[in-house]
């Protein structure tokens, strides 16, 4: 099969000229880069509220941020989107402080949920609560997720009764608020906007009640929406942009510092726009192509295949074990469903890592060979820039696996921007895909529609509560202000629309709103039977049912079996009791299974025409056992119905890739006229189609 190449030239970063004050370097540094002296400045400006640091992959933004903290005794809390870049952050954290030897001995603490509950555990403490606040207490540097650090500005964690009476709210926010001076988003341009609204109620409560402290973002691609929401509030940020200030140079010069090293870029031809085609090219050029790169450059190199499906990754780590082993190359998977200790040693023992998404998102590991799928431009950029980022290689090689319309755009199509054998810059290339890769909508009316409320309940905390109101007798009012302007809202209009949804019901609509990354309705417990090497308690696990039903063999447990099995690995079982159901994992599928939702309800069309999130319970799946369809039949699940098909809103809406929208048919009928969406994915589709026309012309629903 034929394939476009293209070679991308080095990159080299400005150097500082001088050095800010303070800063003493470990011995042997040359110095800094410009991008990491101006972000240190700007978070000791005191009119600056953010700051945004987009050097591109490669070039030293974590050292940026943590220079304060192994400088001058800076508390900082860190967040990470995947729990791999936290681990993978730790160890560079830990690389600084023995590198720039801080008097004051930082302590250094990596926190996520699993972490949390352990702790909780083998110290006997009596809640998340307990565990937040010692760790903070004890911790300088905190490593941890979005998702906690939104949780706490969304008053979790607190113990209350049922009339709501117990914790302050803000027992625990004023803990980690007072603490830490520098908090840290990194790669935050992963998440969509229910996400980004969720930082801007976050940073507008701490404005309010804790004023004085700095954010920071880290991301070589910047979100508009972001700025656009911090600019309204009234926010001061400053953004460190190396690419349009003159950051960078793409030959040797000077003592500027090279940061990636030439890289041979392919993109093979002719692949289809279906979840079969990378792992078909990937299979047949298994010996040929990947095999073959190693064979070339014996004892020299080192790779990676990512992919989007973890069933596609689990499928083709055998394939390639049987092929790497015999010649002494080791071959190691990091997925979601990967256990922690294969995951730990996956980065750098491998020879050829195989993984999804657990591993893009800013890991640092070297090597000089990759493979890799991308759903989107920022994706395609992201995974890209694993590559060329370390010395000691002969040569660098990627095969982007695109789909056959994104190639002809890119190098077929008129005014086509890339030239098949020519040599460019990273940048212009990066610019080239963005311009050339599909839309994927950005869900711009979420924030005034769902996001807002949040914004209402943490606005309820500060106006309503006697000890918040003594505490912070400003900060409703100043609170309200600031996140009107910013999300084009009124927070009356928000408080009204809560307490009509307050009921019992309902309030599942509320929770998913008010939650993070969304609640998994759909997960289930999973107790992994496919890697007999796997410690029993890592074998305990959570996936949803709709990539379970399309890529995997399973047996239904009973889930008394799965918890008391649980129970006996040492797990704290709370995490898996609201699962949908129990599930033993006994194989995964070549092909995907062909399955679809439906419902036995007699209104589905009327539901539809509705044009409203709501929730529905009688959907059952084609292909699944009694048990799943029983347990799945009885739980009423947040949704939302559309009369169009999924192919016709996926490609009219512009929906990512992972987007939680599924087939749904009547019983009656064979075809599958309709389209479900869940939990998040559900509030984020009515915010774009609650208005469009039904198919059957019956008027617009408003």
């Amino acid at each position: 099969m034929t394939a476009y190449t293209i070679l991308l030239k080095a990159v080299y970063s400005r150097p500082a000229q001088t050095l800010p004050s303070g800063i003493t370097l470990p011995a042997g540094w040359d110095g800094l880069s410009q991008h990491q002296v101006e972000t240190y400045e700007a978070l000791k400006e005191p009119t600056i509220d953010i700051v945004f640091n987009t050097a591109i992959t490669g070039d030293g933004k974590s050292l940026a941020a943590f220079l304060a903290a192994v400088s001058n005794r800076t508390y900082t809390l860190a967040m990470y989107p995947t729990n791999e870049l936290a681990r993978d952050q730790e160890k560079q954290v830990r690389g600084y402080k023995a590198l720039f030897k801080p008097e004051n001995d930082p302590q250094i603490y990596r926190l996520n949920a699993a972490i949390l509950e352990d702790f909780i555990a083998t110290n006997k403490l009596s809640s998340k609560l307990a565990g937040l606040c010692d760790r903070a207490d004890n911790s300088e540097i905190l490593l941890t997720n979005p998702d906690i650090f939104h949780y706490i500005h969304d008053f979790r964690y607190l113990r209350r009764n049922k009339e709501g009476k117990g914790d302050n709210p803000d027992r625990l926010f004023a803990k980690i608020d007072d603490n830490y001076k520098l908090f840290i988003f990194d790669e935050f341009h992963i998440f969509s906007s229910p996400q980004i609204t969720s930082v801007i109620n976050a940073i507008l409560l701490i404005k309010h009640t804790f004023p004085g402290k700095k954010f920071l973002f880290l991301s070589a691609t910047p979100n508009e929406l972001l700025e656009e929401g911090f600019s309204k509030a009234g926010l001061k940020y400053r953004i460190i942009d190396p690419v349009n200030q003159g950051g960078y140079q793409f030959s040797a010069g000077g003592n500027w510092r090279q940061i990636s090293y030439p890289i041979k870029l392919s993109f093979p031809q002719k692949l289809e726009p279906n979840l079969r085609s990378s792992y078909n090219w990937i299979v047949e050029n298994a010996e040929t192509t990947i095999l073959k790169f190693f064979q070339d450059h014996p004892g020299r190199s080192k790779g990676a295949i990512i992919l989007n499906s973890i069933a596609a990754v689990k499928t083709l780590v055998p394939k390639f074990k049987a092929i790497f082993e015999p010649l002494g190359l080791k071959v190691r998977e990091n997925t979601g469903l990967t256990g922690e200790t294969e995951k730990s040693k996956s980065v750098e023992d491998a020879d050829l890592l195989l993984g999804t998404s657990t591993i893009d998102v800013g890991v640092d590991f070297r090597i000089n060979f990759l493979v890799f799928e991308a759903a989107d431009a920022g994706n395609f950029m992201q995974r890209f820039g694993r590559l060329g980022r370390h010395p000691g290689f002969d040569i660098y090689q990627a095969y982007a696996l695109l789909p056959n319309f994104i190639i002809e755009r890119l190098f077929e199509a008129e005014n086509h921007p890339l030239q098949d054998g020519e040599t460019r810059d990273r940048i212009s290339l990066s610019d080239a895909i963005r311009q050339h890769y599909g839309y994927v909508n950005e869900f711009r009316q979420y924030p005034k529609r769902w996001g807002s409320i949040q914004s209402a309940c943490v606005h309820l905390e500060l106006e309503k509560n006697y000890q918040m109101k003594t505490k912070y007798p400003e900060a409703a009012a100043n609170f309200a202000a600031d996140i009107q302007q910013a999300l084009g809202i009124t927070i009356k209009q928000m408080r009204s629309q809560l307490f009509r949804c307050m009921e019992k019901e309902k309030n599942k609509i509320i929770e998913e709103a008010r939650s993070f990354r969304g609640i998994s309705q759909l997960d289930c417990g999973i107790y992994d039977a496919t890697n007999p090497d796997e410690p029993e308690k890592e074998r305990f696990k959570t996936y949803n049912l709709p990539s379970l039903l399309s890529n995997f063999h399973f047996e239904v447990m009973a889930s008394a079996d799965f918890l008391d099995r649980a129970k006996k690995a040492g797990l704290a079982v709370s995490r898996f009791e609201k699962a949908l159901c129990y599930l033993k994992l006994t194989g995964y599928r070549e092909l995907r299974e062909d399955w679809q939702f439906y419902c036995s309800r007699e209104d589905l069309g009327e539901i539809a025409k509705s044009g409203k999130v709501q929730i529905l319970k009688d959907l059952e799946v084609t292909g699944g056992s009694n048990e799943i369809n029983r347990k799945l039949s009885n739980r009423g699940l947040v949704c939302f119905v559309s009369d169009r098909d999924r192919a016709t809103l996926r490609a009219k809406c512009g929906l990512p890739v992972h987007f939680q929208a599924y087939a749904l048919r009547e019983p009656s009928d064979g075809k599958a006229n309709y389209t479900i969406a869940f939990g998040r994915s559900a509030l984020l589709l009515e915010t774009l189609i609650w208005h469009w026309k039904p198919q059957q012309d019956e008027g617009w629903i408003c």
